[in-house]
């Protein structure tokens, strides 16, 4: 069917800002006695202490003072655990996008164990929601040569999900990995600020883009400021999809559609084998968590071409240095990312890998790592992000298959729902994974803020066609900065017609 989607407006009928009113002072938290907002633990498994400082203060005003907080890391005890999360509360829920920057200042006890590229530990920070989600704004180590304070200062982006209901701001620690340390971190907290935003313009009205919809399963890249978030599903039972042991050669396949241009290089999708049963839903980074993981590595590169690794790890939980170094068997290219990738087993140990071009390579998987990966084996298929600016980008799979095992698959993902009785979510967000059936036409994409605005749309020409209400669009998906909702093809019935939409908002009748 040819649709002729020439024109996507926006209104220019804006009555008013679309954001709240525009904060008029800063929002400071000095922590000058233990009552103002003192920071308590989160999570992690790592030891921690929290105390109100009136020795320490980063004005040096001896009427104030900061958040003392004391955690003690050891690797060995706690492994991919040794990590601290610590929040402090605002005194009520704040609209976020009145301000412009979070902003404060941190300072580490020198005598703090440090990781080899001269820093304090790879230190996150954000702001949480209300239902105590969290809102990732950004991440840095601290350098050991920053002396006494160090201010961080980042934006703050109104049009990110639940910034409107904002309740506490955070920070972390995690150190786990290869470069995990163990010892006592001391630091100190300071001057909590959200900086009110003093433009007074009113926001641009929203952005509208159109795409086709392809049929299947769409992983977004939904989760703000979390780069390495994975988008997974993966099969609830374990039982059946082991190559180790089978007769005939076993085949895993993902097909893909709609991959990200080559502008945002480097989004990942990826098939993972996990030997175990009833790996839980929270349990969306079994690649660097679980201690076996086989995973098919597929990637777009900055030229438009596509890649694919094979890499595997055994005995190694909470890390990935070996996926990285000695367990990457083999890779082939692609001029493409868009089509079907495939790894084939023979035998237990010689391994091919089909590009979708057909191009192939084969290698050998050491036997007694083969070995353990019999059943009981979860498959994931998934997608990660990798940098900050792919968040907001997706992939479509339109089909998994997996054949020569005792429990085959062959899913294309069209019946508007995940079948239960095979798959099921393990994600960063949830919310981002989700199945594009049949019926549906177009996405439509637009910006935000868009409080207010409602779509219209007219068949045909702009002279005399009349604009009409939208309906039967899907719940709207917000992924970073924009709004995504699918278009249903009753709204794009005829082969050849122009259809045009655009967003309003309607001015109010005088009364």
């Amino acid at each position: 069917m040819k649709i002729l989607n020439r024109i996507l407006a926006t209104s220019l009928l804006i009555a008013g800002a679309s954001l709240p009113a525009l904060g008029a002072e800063n929002l400071v938290i000095k922590f000058n006695d233990p009552s103002e907002s003192p920071m308590t633990r989160w999570w992690g498994a790592a030891v921690q202490t929290y105390e109100h400082d009136a020795t320490v203060d980063a004005d040096a005003d001896a009427g104030s003072g900061s958040q003392k907080i004391i955690v003690g890391f050891d690797l060995a005890a706690f492994a991919g655990e040794n990590q601290f999360a610590a929040y402090g509360s605002f005194a009520s829920a704040i609209d976020a996008r009145a301000y412009t920057n979070l902003t404060f200042d941190i300072r580490f006890d020198p005598a703090s164990p440090s990781r080899s590229a001269g820093d304090y530990g790879w230190l996150e920070f954000g702001l949480g929601p209300t239902d105590f989600s969290q809102i990732q704004l950004g991440a840095l180590g601290v350098p050991t040569s920053a002396g006494a304070w160090y201010r961080i200062s980042v934006p703050l982006d109104p049009t990110v999900a639940k910034m409107d209901s904002i309740g506490r701001f955070w920070v972390k620690i995690w150190s786990g990995g290869g470069d995990g340390f163990t010892g006592t971190t001391t630091l100190w907290v300071d001057n909590v600020t959200l900086n009110a935003n003093q433009d007074v313009a009113p926001p641009a009205p929203p952005t509208v883009a159109i795409a086709k919809a392809t049929p299947g399963l769409q992983l977004f890249a939904s989760q703000p400021g979390a780069q390495y978030a994975r988008q997974n599903i993966y099969t609830v039972s374990s039982t059946g999809y082991s190559w180790v042991g089978a007769a005939q050669p076993v085949t895993y396949s993902v097909t893909l559609a709609n991959y990200p241009d080559a502008t945002h290089s480097g989004f990942q999708t990826h098939l993972f084998l996990v030997p175990g049963s009833g790996l839980p839903t929270w349990e969306n980074s079994v690649d660097y968590n679980q201690p076996n993981v086989i995973f098919l590595d597929i990637g777009n590169s900055a030229d438009g071409t596509a890649y694919a690794s094979f890499r595997y790890k055994t005995n190694l939980p909470s890390g990935n240095s070996m996926i990285y170094g000695t367990g990457t068997l083999g890779g082939i290219g692609s001029p493409t990312p868009n089509g079907t990738w495939s790894v084939t087993f023979t035998g237990n140990t010689a391994i091919t890998l089909t590009a979708p071009n057909g191009a192939t390579t084969s290698f050998e998987m050491p036997a007694e790592a083969a070995a353990m990966f019999a059943d009981p084996l979860h498959v994931y298929v998934g997608a990660q992000p990798n940098q900050l600016s792919n968040i907001g980008q997706s992939v479509s799979v339109t089909r998994v298959q997996i054949t020569g095992v005792v429990t085959p698959i062959d899913d294309t993902f069209s019946a508007g729902a995940l079948d239960p009785a095979v798959w099921q979510i393990a994600a960063g967000d949830a919310a981002g994974v989700l199945t594009v059936p049949t019926g549906y036409s177009y996405w439509l994409d637009w910006s935000l803020p868009d409080d207010g605005f409602v779509f219209e749309y007219i068949v045909g020409d702009l002279v005399t066609s009349i604009w009409q209400p939208v309906s039967g669009l899907t719940t709207p998906l917000q992924v970073g900065s924009r709004r995504r909702a699918l278009v249903p093809s009753s709204l794009t019935p005829f082969e050849g017609e122009g259809y045009f939409y655009r967003m309003v908002k309607p001015v109010p009748a005088a009364q």
